[in-house]
């Protein structure tokens, strides 16, 4: 199998699983927004937002060190670096004990008040729980193992919404029941992952060896994390401090519907690095000129199809809150094109620039994560009392596109791979300003006008050469009957 058709293949598989585990989730929705007033559901947001925190830090770039040894490492290692991230995985339910004497002021400092220090008790539990799920999900990743990935997001959603539905709309627990909720479906994938499925390919050694190279790689990673973090999501405190949770509710609103963006995200972070490493190390010519151009074909129809369905989103948006959640939320429409090409920024930097890992440079994470950090803290001070949400959805975009290119640019110093950047800047700058045009004015544009915008961007696209029918046909042979 080509790498080109097995990458569409895995993705599409993976893209299946995480796409039913966010329609189960969107299910949720309409219950929650209806439940919680709109500064309830900012506080959920905020909760989760402080969760992708401490995760950041506590993760020590584990994620990204294991999977980078586990494919360097010879067949009798790979159960040793596996055991050995997995024990380390383990610290972190300890290293969160302090904050929990601090639970009543943290809440203070999130809410106003420290009556919902309980909540910051649920949220040291949720943290810890969420990396054990992160490591066995990614285990699937590590041995193509799509199918059983899906089975486990299946079981984590149906969880979700049945206890969501349970705690939040029948018992009236509000946001507490939506935690409590999160924490049960993930600490059931846990149980499940690891004890029907992954405990065989420990081999429940610790090695200080590979415990050393796993920290070295991963350490840049924690300051990358953090700086990762500020401009992914201390957006929503800019919001708290210089308006409200009402304006965090909009704002998160308006990411939940540009989720499909990062449903297609995950599902190519999820099958692009074991395909691509695998390639690496597989080809012999020490050029890859394979490898190198697997890995544009690859990123122009990831890009094709994401800005096209970007485009979507950012036109119809008005239309499918209200639809959706309630008429209360619909001014979280006018955020959702500056988030999805964000998102497409962001996986842009990921799948663009594997100069950096494979020459083992992660400092280089740190500085530029540092770099656009700063500029995001800068951008939402002056953006975000002058426009709020709007102002945060800007800060955001303009920090993903510096992020992408600085990265690429170092990357290229490593393994340079030629990309078409001129068509590529254009489609994805193309489908920005169109989404933002009818967004801001909706009047000038009926159902046809939002079709005929979506249409010259899926033109420009096969224009482009960066699409083509071909691409289309490997994911419907999937549904083919097999040959008798």
């Amino acid at each position: 199998m080509g790498s080109k058709k097995a990458f569409i293949k895995d993705s599409f598989v993976y893209g299946l699983g995480n796409g039913l585990k966010k329609f189960i989730g969107l299910l949720l929705l309409p219950f929650y927004t209806r439940a919680l007033s709109v500064g309830e559901f900012g506080m959920l947001e905020t909760l989760g937002t402080a969760a992708a925190l401490l995760g950041g830090l506590l993760s020590v770039g584990l994620e990204s060190a294991n999977g980078f040894y586990f494919f360097k490492a010879d067949e009798r290692q790979k159960g040793d670096v596996l055991s050995t991230s997995f024990f380390l995985r383990l610290l972190s339910f300890p290293a969160l004990i302090p904050i929990l004497f601090f639970r009543d002021s943290l809440s203070e400092l999130l809410f106003g008040t420290p009556e919902h220090g309980f909540l910051i008790v649920l949220l040291c539990l949720l943290v810890p729980v969420n990396l054990m799920m992160s490591e066995q999900a990614h285990l699937f990743r590590y041995f193509r193992q799509p199918w059983r990935y899906n089975l486990m997001t299946l079981a984590k959603s149906l969880v979700n919404i049945g206890m969501g539905i349970t705690l939040v709309i029948i018992l009236k627990y509000g946001v507490e029941g939506a935690m409590w909720a999160r924490l049960a479906s993930s600490l059931l994938v846990v149980v499940l992952a690891f004890g029907v499925f992954n405990y065989r390919k420990y081999t429940f050694r610790f090695s200080l060896s590979w415990a050393g190279q796993l920290l070295k790689f991963g350490f840049p990673l924690i300051w990358a994390g953090l700086a990762a973090w500020i401009y992914n999501s201390s957006d929503r405190f800019f919001l708290l401090y210089y308006h409200d949770l009402n304006e965090v509710g909009l704002y998160s609103i308006g990411a939940i519907f540009s989720q499909p963006v990062l449903l297609i995200n995950m599902a190519v972070q999820m099958s692009f690095g074991v395909l691509f490493y695998q390639s690496y190390y597989a080809e012999k010519n020490e050029d890859k000129p394979r490898t190198r151009k697997m890995a544009v074909d690859i990123y122009v129809l990831y890009l094709s199809g994401s800005v096209i369905l970007a485009t979507f989103l950012s036109v119809f948006s008005d239309l499918l809150i209200p639809f959706v959640a309630t008429p209360d939320y619909v001014d979280g429409a006018r955020v959702v094109p500056f988030l999805v090409f964000s998102y497409i920024a962001a996986q842009s930097y990921q799948t663009m620039g594997p100069g950096i890992s494979l020459a083992e440079k992660t400092w280089h994470f740190a500085w530029i994560t540092g770099v656009t950090a700063v500029l995001n803290i800068v951008l939402n001070f002056l953006l975000v009392p002058r426009w709020g949400f709007l102002g945060a959805g800007v800060a955001t975009l303009i920090s993903f596109v510096t992020y992408w290119q600085i990265k690429v640019w170092v990357a290229a110093r490593y393994f340079p791979v030629s990309y078409q950047f001129v068509r590529i800047m254009l489609l994805f700058f193309a489908g920005l300003i169109l989404s933002v045009f009818v967004v801001f004015r909706p009047e000038l544009f009926g159902f046809w006008g939002r079709i005929t915008a979506l249409c010259v961007v899926t033109t420009m696209a096969f224009l482009f050469k960066l699409l083509n029918w071909q691409d289309f046909l490997v994911v419907f042979e999937k549904f083919k009957p097999p040959h008798k």
